[in-house]
């Protein structure tokens, strides 16, 4: 992926090996958004020129896999490339903390093709012997190298973070809902330490991650051990991507 922020923008999704992609509507209104922040044209039809990638593809594989979607700027074209989902999903997961790397304007909190930043985050996280780094700046945490944050209160309080600067998460969005519908509180707010420790759960939500449950951060143990929306947003993620009617068949954009 090129250095400029503004020579691309991308989005990762579940695919099966096929023409079918999960929540795909979702990510590609997200794509949108994330493209005008950067000030980047994407094609007039987008979804079949992705769908005509895919189907150079299909075939290949034959179980679900993460799917990168990247639209260059620079060479007006898509570019898609699979990988292996993670051995690490669905499960609990230890955190440090890293300085949450800023660039000018609109650009942070977008997709953008200067991606190598949060992939050195989580690089140095496992190098340290942790498995995702939570991005902070001003005493908060922002974001994290490949997920979206909610933090559970003590009083079964839902808090996610109300920073620009923020990824938007697909995987998030879907859960927030969920915790809606169970009749959790949500609030959106800083996710300052105060949060942090009074906090009964901390959920790492993502494409690729799943659903985990943070442990501790820094070596300080967080949460309790009592993680009652934990698993029912695991149960429901789960449930979610076993639905047909969540994933897309490109293959309508084809004809």
């Amino acid at each position: 992926m090129a250095n400029r922020p503004t020579s691309a923008v991308f989005t990762t999704v579940l695919w099966d090996g096929g023409l079918k992609i999960a929540d795909f509507n979702r990510h590609i209104s997200r794509l949108r958004q994330h493209a005008e922040r950067l000030r980047i044209v994407l094609p007039e039809y987008l979804e079949r020129e992705i769908a005509t990638c895919l189907n150079n593809a299909a075939g290949k594989f034959d179980d679900i896999q993460l799917l990168n979607i990247t639209f260059n700027a620079d060479e007006q074209k898509f570019i898609v490339k699979p990988r292996q989902l993670p051995t690490l999903r669905n499960c609990d997961i230890h955190a440090m903390t890293l300085p949450l790397t800023k660039w000018l304007g609109r650009i942070t909190g977008t997709k953008h093709g200067d991606w190598q930043q949060y992939i050195s985050a989580q690089d140095i996280a496992n190098q340290r012997g942790a498995d995702i780094a939570l991005l902070v700046d001003d005493y908060c945490i922002i974001d994290s190298d490949r997920a979206g944050l909610m933090v559970i209160d003590e009083d079964g309080v839902a808090y996610i973070t109300n920073s620009e600067k923020s990824v938007q998460s697909i995987t998030l969005d879907i859960i927030t809902e969920v915790v809606r519908d169970m009749g959790v509180p949500l609030v959106n707010a800083k996710l300052n330490e105060r949060l942090v420790a009074r906090s009964s759960e901390i959920l790492a939500l993502g494409v690729g991650l799943g659903c985990c449950r943070i442990l501790s951060i820094d070596g300080e143990e967080v949460g309790q051990n009592d993680s009652v929306i934990w698993q029912e947003c695991e149960e429901y993620l789960a449930q979610h991507y076993s639905n047909t009617d969540n994933w897309v068949d490109l293959c309508r954009y084809l004809n």
